[in-house]
């Protein structure tokens, strides 16, 4: 049934919204008929519209033409039921508290609303629970109560307070889920029922009846002027006073209770006497010089409730020893020159729950391992102090102490310097969590004296700047997080070490980061190299301090006006050379450095690259330095074959007058008293030419064969060596010569004259050169038997020595002679045919073995051939070529 509110409003709709279009029709046309519009949560609506008869015509339309909508949202057709006149829609579930529903109908085309339903949700009241009332002393008697679930309406709650004999009192001060009685309208004698009610549109609930004494509900004031104070002597306890409430029923007897904590905390421990009447306590195992925070509250015999809790007051307790002796940790230097180290020591202070008091200062002594005799002792207010300790082992000692005494002992072995490394931790990672760096360590070793973990500040200029920190943990961890503020975006050098009995092992270290940003900076570029179509890009590491994260690679970018390219190395890469570029084209580059969180460019740089590749200074280059290298080997090649070059173009030609002959003969002539005859003093400058051939002959032809040879035109003498040859000058057996070798020599008329002694001058040493051309021994016999057309192979039985120079001087030259001498110029040297041990004849045998003295002897040509020469002798005397041994064993015949 609709309330006569909601008829009000449906009219009201009807009248503002239910005129016709144009004005054709002001009439009333429709009715509405809805339930409640104040409606129970997750439960069933129905609303219809209905359109009067005598409308329908004039409308043109009836209820089939009517739609619904919530919340301007269409609702489906198949929740729709109509007639001819009347349309209802009916919605299953109501989610919303609060939702509007309009009903509309399409006349000549347009859509014009009905009428607008609120629908409002929610839930009947709860019954009130958990009554209670508290009444204080001269201010008010209140009551609370739980009014359960929401039910998300108006809800209005009605108190009750009933007492026997008396009409029931409504509490006049509600509130949502209490009420009080003001004082004086209070009966501490009495005894009272409570009744709490609940209604909203949807309903009512009221309580259970709450019986209660009304004497029994009294809560009092809680103490004040509350004090803890230290005792003297008694490091762990507190005194705690306090006065009584001053509003509580008079003659009600107190009793008391205490919580206390440490200072900061949020931990309270509570005291569970509940009989406490005096007005003072004692707590007990605390904690030396430590501030403790106190609360004191008390309630009334017989009472229900406990007064609040007093105001908080603070007390600190007395000192006590150090209750742990002070952390050490050492930084050692390396040896002096004098085989001192410097050991810098490092102390942490204790806390104030460790130090017990007030730290007055630090005892400090040292000692060997070997003879534990202490050192050195003194005291100190620092947490710091250096030691000038040699290469032993040392015991290092510090006590903290305060005005009740001292602190155990902190102990630090600094080992000897050629002590064995202990094993050292394995494995060590870092991970970031929570703004705090977690540390992870394995060791193959288990510690005996737990770990340390030291970390440090690292900067470009010091690997280990600011203050060492360190923290011990127990040999039973295996990681733990730094105790300390890391500072975002700086490395850090992490070390962990394992202490062991004997020492602390070798250190594990390690560069971090708490968190990792870009490069505050970009690298700083030198100037480009560039050669021919390469460029070399060279750049600086980012210092330490600016990289805020570990580079992870450096990117070159580098781009001309046709393209553009890029190409990235590793962190450990400083420079690059940048090849196959455009000839004779501007470049534009920079570098960025990145971290795994981002890059940063360096500034913007340029070049130009060469007109010639470096492709085209190799075609240019090559070719120059091959020759270069081919004209260097022909010098040396010419310059280590000199000599050889200079026979060729230049022969030596010999010098008459430095031969070893003229020494012989000038000895000969004094000491047979002889003199040769020397014919034709002033002859002309090409003579004839005498050729002497010597053949190891039998003996009985040998001496025909020279006598032949002598007297003869052609001057020719052959000597052949038919046996083995005599041993050489260190004893190695000479290879004997074959038959067809021949020893030619070729006798220059007027140049051996110049080898006759002169008394005058000294006279050289130097024997007679051997050199001739290359032509064979046949091609020379043919030459000369040519030329003079002599017989060969003869040699005179007798001859004088003074007739072999007359017939020598004899000779005329002519113009064969003159090409006989040049072709002897380039003759080579010929080969010397040595007699054998097997001739009888002491004279051929001595002149072989004089020959073998002068075989190989080379002369030179005299610069100034007018030094070699007598008066009125030829300027170019011609080679000569003569057997030693030959004209020996002619002049000794002669003898």
């Amino acid at each position: 049934m609709l309330t006569s509110q909601n008829i009000i409003c449906a009219w009201t709709w009807v009248m503002i919204s239910t005129f016709i279009i144009k004005g054709e029709l002001r009439m009333l046309c429709h009715d509405v008929d809805s339930t409640s519009k104040v409606v129970q949560l997750q439960s069933t609506v129905s609303l219809s519209c209905a359109l009067r008869e005598e409308c329908l015509q004039s409308l043109d339309a009836n209820a089939s033409h009517i739609f619904w909508r919530m919340n301007d949202t269409q609702i489906p057709r198949e929740q729709y039921y109509f007639n001819a006149t009347v349309s209802r829609v009916t919605l299953k579930t109501i989610d919303a508290i609060r939702t509007y529903l309009t009903c509309h109908i399409n006349i000549k085309g347009a859509p014009n609303i009905l009428h607008r339903f609120e629908i409002e949700a929610g839930l009947p009241p709860d019954k009130p629970k958990n009554i209670s009332c508290i009444s204080y002393w001269r201010e008010n008697f209140t009551c609370s109560w739980d009014q359960g679930r929401e039910n998300h309406l108006k809800t209005n709650f009605t108190l009750t307070r009933k007492l026997q004999g008396m009409k029931n009192e409504i509490c006049p001060n509600l509130k949502k889920s209490s009420c009080s009685f003001e004082y004086p309208e209070l009966d501490i004698s009495g005894n009272y029922t409570i009744i709490v009610e609940a209604q909203n549109a949807l309903g009512k609930a009221s309580s259970d009846p709450l019986d209660l004494v009304v004497w029994h509900t009294w809560k009092t004031d809680p103490p004040w002027n509350v004090t803890a104070h230290s005792i003297l002597g008694q490091s762990r306890s507190l005194l705690v006073t306090w006065r009584k409430p001053k509003m509580a029923p008079p003659k009600l007897p107190l009793y008391y209770s205490l919580q206390y904590q440490i200072f900061g905390t949020t931990k309270w421990i509570q005291i569970k006497e509940e009989t406490i009447s005096n007005t003072s306590f004692i707590l007990k195992n605390l904690k030396p010089f430590t501030n403790y925070t106190v609360a004191v509250r008390c309630i009334g015999k017989d009472q229900i409730y406990w007064s609040h809790w007093s105001s908080m007051e603070t007390g600190v307790t007395s000192e006590d020893k150090p209750l742990t002796g002070p952390s050490i940790w050492r930084t050692i230097k390396t040896l002096d020159s004098e085989g001192n180290r410097e050991v810098h020591l490092q102390w942490k202070a204790l806390n104030r729950s460790k130090a017990n008091g007030i730290i007055l200062g630090y005892r400090i002594w040292y000692e060997k391992r070997r003879d534990r005799t202490v050192i050195q002792q003194f005291n100190t207010t620092s947490l710091n102090s250096s030691l000038l300790l040699n290469h032993d082992a040392y015991i290092i000692t510090v006590i903290a102490y305060n005005s009740a005494g001292d602190s155990p002992k902190g102990i630090l072995k600094i080992p000897a310097v050629n002590q064995t490394d202990l094993p050292a931790v394995q494995d060590v990672r870092t991970t970031s969590q929570n703004n705090q760096l977690l540390v992870h360590w394995k060791t193959s070793r288990p510690s005996d004296n737990g770990y340390v973990i030291e970390w440090c500040l690292i900067l470009t200029a010091n690997p280990c700047a600011g203050p060492l920190h360190w923290q011990r943990e127990p040999n039973t961890s295996k990681m733990t997080y730094l105790q300390g503020d890391l500072a975002k975006f700086k490395r850090y050098n992490v070390s962990v070490y394992a202490v062991y009995t004997d020492g602390p092992g070798n250190p594990f270290s390690m560069p971090v980061y708490l968190q990792q940003d870009i490069p505050e900076v970009g690298p700083i570029i030198d100037a480009p190299l560039v050669r021919g179509t390469e460029c070399t890009i060279k750049w600086h590491e980012i210092p330490v301090e600016k990289r805020r994260g570990f580079i992870t690679n450096y990117t070159i970018f580098y781009k001309y006006a046709k393209g553009e390219a890029d190409v990235t190395v590793n962190s450990t890469v400083h420079e690059y050379t940048l090849k196959s570029l455009q000839k004779n084209t501007d470049y534009t580059f920079y570098v960025m450095a990145s971290t795994e969180k981002g890059g940063v460019n360096s500034t913007l740089s340029s070049f130009t690259t060469n007109a010639l590749g470096q492709e085209d200074i190799v075609v240019i280059l090559v070719p120059v330095l091959i020759g270069f290298l081919l004209l260097v080997n022909v010098l040396i090649i010419c310059f280590n074959n000199k000599h050889r070059i200079a026979k060729h173009i230049w022969p030596e030609v010999a010098d008459p007058a430095g031969s070893s002959l003229a020494d012989w003969f000038h000895g000969h002539q004094y000491k047979n008293d002889q003199t040769p005859k020397i014919l034709h003093p002033g002859n002309d400058l090409y003579t004839s030419i005498s050729t002497v051939e010597v053949f190891c002959l039998p003996e009985e032809s040998k001496q025909q064969s020279v006598m032949k040879a002598m007297t003869s035109h052609e001057h020719t003498v052959e000597v052949q060596c038919s046996s083995t040859m005599p041993p050489t000058s260190n004893g190695e057996e000479t290879k004997p010569l074959q038959p067809a070798d021949t020893v030619e020599y070729t006798v220059l008329e007027e140049g051996y004259r110049s080898q006759i002694p002169d008394l005058s001058r000294s006279m050289s040493k130097q024997p007679l050169l051997s050199n001739t051309s290359e032509m064979s021994a046949r091609d020379h016999e043919t030459e000369i038997s040519t030329l003079y057309k002599v017989e060969e192979n003869w040699c005179p039985q007798n001859i004088d020595e003074n007739d072999v120079f007359q017939q020598i001087t004899e000779t005329k030259t002519d113009s064969h002679t003159k090409t006989y001498l040049n072709n002897s110029l380039s003759m080579t040297e010929s080969q010397i045919a040595f007699c054998l041990n097997s001739s009888s004849n002491p004279v051929i045998d001595s002149s072989c073995k004089e020959d073998v003295k002068v075989q190989g002897d080379i002369g030179t040509l005299n610069p100034n051939p007018q030094s070699s020469l007598q008066d009125n002798q030829p300027a170019n005397p011609m080679q000569t070529y003569i057997s030693v041994e030959l004209l020996g064993f002619m002049l000794n015949n002669e003898m």
